[in-house]
């Protein structure tokens, strides 16, 4: 509730000097790990925080009440207190003020008698497309999710990313880190914010395991579950939400292509495209049906090559290879000569 990648984006301008905390309260929101200094350490903790992989500050509490006689500056915040001292307990005491400050929260976004989760951030009616190759994938398959945005005023985001039978390998990107982002078995938390706009194109790229087989966009969805979906974007970071779009890749058609070099001597290529990856087999065999060789191994989608060697059909003369895939089967011919 109030703390999100934004707040983490205000602290990097602050430690770098770029856009100071304009108040003290500010200041002690946030002092993380309470040091009474704002360091990398403290947008560190903070970012475990958003990701889902603690639950709570190490060293602080969710809120401070501080002491509201005092005249705090941004040049010493660091001389609150957080207790009131009553000597004679005699009369109604109205004037002994507190004033609560949300730790991590930076940008006073936290909404007090908090009653669900929808009520947490106010976003803007705008909402950023995020694109992705949507394809078949297969179980067994290492699959790269590449996030892209054509925007150029995105300066962070965050997002619960839905992903049921994927296991998250890695993540990698410009500026992305291990730290960006964290497992929680089916799902997967990212936090990414920087002090200038991502440059149109690649935001992240996530290699997952596939342990099932189907289309990506019926195994992917964002969600707020862990961590709010939201980025920011302008000089301002208006928050806006986010739509996952995923569009179908270039099809590839099956096709078996002529060896080369062909007629050849010691050793010739096979070419062929798959429209999906997965195993295929190469068998080779001469004109009365003999099995000279059979060549089994999985496959990428796309182009793919089997080099063969004389010595791997141990024959002259017209020899046929056939390929064969779970949906589809292609036969060719090439020549050996001494």
């Amino acid at each position: 509730n109030g703390i999100s990648t934004l707040d983490i984006i205000l602290m990097q301008k602050h430690i770098l000097r770029q856009e100071m905390l304009q108040t003290p309260y500010q200041m002690i929101a946030a002092d993380i790990d309470n040091d009474k200094n704002i360091t990398a350490i403290d947008l560190i903790e903070l970012r475990k925080l958003i990701l889902g992989i603690t639950s709570e500050f190490t060293n602080n509490g969710s809120w401070k009440f501080v002491d509201a006689s005092l005249a705090l500056t941004t040049a010493n915040p660091w001389l609150y207190r957080e207790q009131r001292s009553i000597e004679d307990f005699q009369d109604d005491m109205l004037t002994e003020d507190f004033i609560g400050v949300k730790i991590g929260d930076l940008n006073y976004s936290v909404t007090l008698g908090l009653t669900s989760d929808t009520d947490i951030e106010s976003r803007s009616s705008e909402a950023i497309e995020i694109d992705y190759a949507d394809r078949y994938v297969t179980e067994g398959e290492m699959v790269d999710l590449t996030l892209q945005t054509v925007r150029e005023d995105v300066y962070g985001y965050q997002f619960t990313l839905e992903a049921a039978g994927l296991e998250l390998v890695n993540v990698s990107g410009a500026n992305i880190t291990e730290a960006n982002a964290a497992s929680h078995g089916t799902k997967v938390t990212m936090s990414y914010g920087q002090l200038s706009a991502i440059e149109s194109g690649e935001m992240v790229t996530m290699t997952f395991k596939s342990n099932v087989s189907g289309q990506l966009s019926d195994i992917i969805r964002l969600s707020s579950d862990i961590t709010m979906t939201e980025a920011y974007v302008g000089e301002s970071l208006d928050q806006v939400e986010i739509a996952l779009r995923g569009s179908e890749e270039e099809t590839t058609n099956f096709a078996l292509h002529q060896n080369e070099p062909n007629p050849f001597t010691y050793e010739t290529t096979i070419g062929f495209d798959l429209p999906q990856s997965g195993a295929a087999t190469l068998t080779l065999h001469d004109v009365t049906g003999k099995v000279l060789n059979v060549i089994e191994g999985d496959y990428a989608a796309g182009y793919n090559e089997i080099k063969v060697g004389k010595e791997d059909i141990n024959t002259t003369g017209l020899v046929y290879y056939t390929l064969q895939t779970a949906n589809n089967t292609a036969t060719q011919h090439m020549i050996v000569i001494e």
